[in-house]
């Protein structure tokens, strides 16, 4: 995959990730939002919209609310969901100059492409991709087709397909902890446009 699909990717992602932003703010400014309320709670008022530190504040807020909410399930006790949201305002307020929603911010294609050569050589870095894979795509579909038409002769097309598919999918590099959100995230859209 070339830097420049790679990079219409990302694009294609982070505008679906606009739309559902949008939709979602929509529905915010209707009623008011559980976010909303577990901020009068904690603040004492509802969001305002009228001061920078306000604007700061609630968006801080909703960052570690929606964080909390996405990562920790219900099932888990409420004080370990509150401490999500309470390490994300405790952030803002030790770096009051930076914008907690950055990510969410379009990119230029230039930037988008160098967060994604910096994720691929610090997944280089770490051992977690190499360099240099033993085996290209093209290896892998040439080895495919002539198991399909020898050892799996037998196979029909969509179990053919499928064995393709499945391995494309090992043959991607890993998703890491350590790796960046971007890295992980194209690995993660990738896979999911194999099936």
């Amino acid at each position: 995959m070339t830097d420049k699909e790679l990079i219409e990717i990302e694009i294609a992602y982070f505008q679906e990730q606009i739309k559902v932003k949008q939709k979602k703010l929509k529905e915010l400014e209707q009623t008011k939002s559980p976010v909303e309320e577990a901020y009068k709670e904690w603040w004492g008022e509802y969001p305002s919209n009228t001061w920078q530190c306000d604007v700061n504040r609630w968006d801080a807020f909703q960052a570690g609310y929606n964080a909390a909410y996405e990562e920790k399930v219900s099932e888990e006790p409420e004080e370990q969901k509150w401490d999500a949201v309470r390490e994300s305002v405790k952030w803002c307020e030790e770096h009051p100059g930076k914008d907690p929603l950055d990510w969410l911010k379009p990119q230029t294609p230039e930037q988008v492409s160098d967060g994604l050569k910096e994720a691929f050589r610090e997944a280089v870095k770490q051992g977690i991709v190499s360099s240099t894979k033993s085996k290209t795509l093209t290896d892998i579909i040439y080895r495919w087709w002539e198991d399909v038409f020898t050892t799996h002769s037998d196979w029909d097309m969509e179990t053919s397909i499928e064995d393709l598919v499945d391995q494309i999918q090992l043959w991607l590099p890993k998703e890491h902890d350590t790796n960046s959100y971007k890295w992980n995230e194209c690995i993660r859209m990738i896979k999911e446009k194999l099936r």
